[in-house]
């Protein structure tokens, strides 16, 4: 899965400590700042499902 998260920079690390509880997190972009004047920014999240979910469907 691909996830974009949006936030303050404080915000978008946080979220990401929580899908490390969640996912597997494969990998995690850079922060882009979201346009205009906003002081926001924007990361993607790469994850696959942990193993033991995946089992679950088989």
């Amino acid at each position: 899965m691909k996830i974009r998260i949006m936030g303050t920079p404080h915000e978008c690390d946080d979220a990401v400590k929580v899908l490390r509880l969640a996912f597997n997190v494969l990998e995690v972009s850079g922060q882009r700042r979201n346009r205009g004047d906003s002081k926001l920014v924007r990361i993607y999240v790469e994850t696959s499902a942990p193993a033991d979910l995946e089992a679950d469907r088989d």
